[in-house]
């Protein structure tokens, strides 16, 4: 094995470790690899069980084996997506918002608010309440989500993220 396939494969593990559920076109992004290069890599470091790589959809996001527990990659699989993660800073910081006010605010089509919302009420991350003919959504655990957005806050490269983060820290 020559020295500079360990190096590389020494920096694309710790780049999951610092950066877990990120997925593979991500990863080649960030790292600035080829896409053989990265995935004989990403193959070696699981066959190794030093990584694990989960599908999410047509995506696989890949995690360091006894870094983050199954709870937080469940979370990571969500809050990689910048809407959903835009809903759940939202809801973080309004504490309840019905449809109108989360499309508004987050800035997504009705329809595609809804595809995302059904999506985290099915993983019961979002509980929603009806009032009337309004339906208020609302976190189901304020302090689960907070607690992952401020431990990966470096990971999301979000100013949102960020503006939580500092307010949340103080």
């Amino acid at each position: 094995m020559n020295i500079q396939a360990l190096e590389t494969r020494q920096q694309v593990l710790e780049f999951i470790q610092r950066f877990p559920g990120f997925h593979f076109r991500e990863l080649q992004r960030r790292l600035g690899l080829a896409v053989g290069t990265l995935q004989y890599h990403l193959a070696q470091l699981e066959q190794d069980k030093l990584i694990i790589g989960r599908k999410d959809g047509e995506y696989t996001r890949y995690y360091a084996v006894g870094v983050v527990t199954e709870r937080d990659r469940i979370l990571l699989q969500f809050m990689r997506q910048t809407p959903v993660r835009h809903i759940l800073l939202h809801l973080l910081e309004a504490k309840t918002a019905n449809h109108k006010q989360l499309t508004a605010r987050i800035g997504l089509s009705p329809a595609t608010a809804s595809w995302y919302l059904g999506k985290l009420l099915e993983a019961k991350l979002v509980v929603k309440k009806k009032s009337g003919r309004e339906v208020f959504y609302s976190l189901a655990d304020h302090s689960e989500i907070a607690r992952t957005i401020v431990a990966y806050r470096a990971s999301f490269l979000d100013k949102l993220v960020d503006k939580f983060a500092d307010i949340w820290e103080k």
